[in-house]
């Protein structure tokens, strides 16, 4: 693979020069640091940018242009990690040497750039009947978190934890905060995007990088020139002594959320050591520790994981089970988390986890949406590009993988109580 980047003043383009697809894939990220009160408004925004525009009047017609350029896909997403936050737009693309039309590569490249640059606005307002689908939309995703009895734990967890955090941020944001968003304020979310955004195009295949950057400048002019650099790392606050909150919740079955801090790892462990941790912790399935404690020798849950949270520095603790086994899976977690800072863990499982993670980063390199976002970080974080970080992994001491399990500190215990299977209270 090949890696190129052109500083174009205002914003900058990466390429990603691969013969491994059939398939040009672009994704033009916004970034900023989160702060609260926009994350509805741009979530809202990043769906309506790509739902209409001037030249495209409804979805519909969005749709037909899609396929007249071959089927090609384009949609907008928003994401937080961390302490940053970002707005992007994805069209991905047939490699124009597949395809017999000279206007063909013009018309495919500059297509998301002639609907960001131009939103169906009028008297600075978006227009009010795709303003009203996109809101329906987002208050429908908003109100389906509450079916959702293990997400809706792990972000209540969070919000008990710190609900001043940027880690305990919906990205969707309330309820009442979106219906609060006029079509006038989301336009001015549009005009505040563009000027106080970092930007960053990012394109892989492996077609002709200089023609496709070339179109990209002819297409995007952005004269705003913007020196911020959103920081990453959330610090949350230690905690002496663990929050533990219990909440009734109408689901059949209970949910346990531990949340952890995690203290003082170098760059290097974080990208490297506590993945391994992790994987013989409780993120590698029925070979966990945490999955045979809990599941295998006890039978005490239907499911258990762990989740890093890198840029939080959390490690968070989710388990679904029977109200009356909440208080002896907490004890079992705990010991679990005690043992490994003792080193109880084999030398084959230490193995068998590095090995497992080279096989996933192995096939990593095979998709080019993961070999993108592995860029996208490397750049905005300098994280190790995937052969290094497997090199890395292999590297991984015993010694590391206990001193992650050291630098653990429990911050807060949620038990989402389920109301009809009895046990303790």
């Amino acid at each position: 693979m090949e890696y190129k980047k052109y500083d174009c003043d205002s914003y900058n383009i990466h390429t990603i020069k691969t013969d491994k697809f059939k398939t040009i894939r672009m994704e033009i990220i916004f970034r900023r640091e989160v702060k609260k009160e926009e994350l509805p408004l741009f979530t809202f925004l990043s769906d309506i940018l790509t739902d209409c525009s001037k030249d495209f009047q409804r979805r519909k017609d969005m749709a037909i242009r899609l396929e007249e350029l071959y089927k090609s896909i384009f949609y907008g997403v928003t994401n937080k990690t961390g302490n940053l936050y970002t707005i992007s737009f994805i069209f991905e693309f047939i490699d124009p040497e597949y395809i017999n039309d000279s206007d063909y590569l013009k018309e495919a490249v500059s297509f998301p750039f002639k609907v960001i640059n131009n939103p169906k606005v009028k008297n600075k307002e978006f227009d009010l009947t795709n303003f009203n689908i996109i809101r329906k939309r987002l208050l429908e995703e908003i109100e389906s978190l509450k079916e959702s009895s293990d997400r809706l734990a792990i972000i209540k967890a969070l919000e008990k934890m710190d609900n001043t955090s940027p880690s305990s941020f919906k990205v969707f944001g309330e309820r009442e905060e979106v219906l609060n968003i006029t079509p006038h304020t989301l336009y001015e979310a549009y005009l505040e995007l563009l000027k106080t955004s970092n930007c960053d195009i990012f394109v892989i295949g492996n077609y002709k990088m200089d023609e496709i950057v070339k179109i990209i400048k002819d297409s995007y002019i952005n004269r705003v020139i913007k020196i911020n650099k959103p920081k990453l790392i959330v610090n949350n606050k230690l905690r002496k002594k663990p929050l533990v909150v219990k909440e009734k919740s109408n689901f059949v079955q209970s949910t346990l959320v531990m949340v952890y801090n995690i203290k003082d790892l170098t760059k290097e462990m974080r990208n490297s050591a506590f993945y391994v941790f992790n994987y013989i912790f409780g993120s590698g399935g029925i070979t966990s520790k945490l999955y045979e404690s809990l599941r295998s020798k006890n039978s005490l849950c239907y499911a258990v994981r762990s989740l890093y949270l890198k840029y939080d520095e959390l490690l968070v603790i989710e388990v679904s089970l029977d109200k009356k086994n909440v208080g002896t899976a907490r004890k079992l977690i705990e010991k679990a988390v005690s043992e490994m800072v003792k080193g109880k863990f084999l030398d084959t499982t230490l193995e068998d986890a590095k090995k497992n993670l080279a096989v996933s980063l192995k096939m990593s390199s095979d998709n080019n949406v993961s070999i993108l976002s592995n860029y996208i970080f490397h750049v905005f974080d300098n994280v190790p590009l995937l052969e290094e970080r497997s090199a890395l992994i292999q590297k991984v001491k015993r010694e590391d993988v206990i001193k992650c399990a050291k630098n653990l500190s429990l911050n807060t215990v949620y038990i989402q109580d389920a109301t009809d299977n009895g046990g303790e209270e």
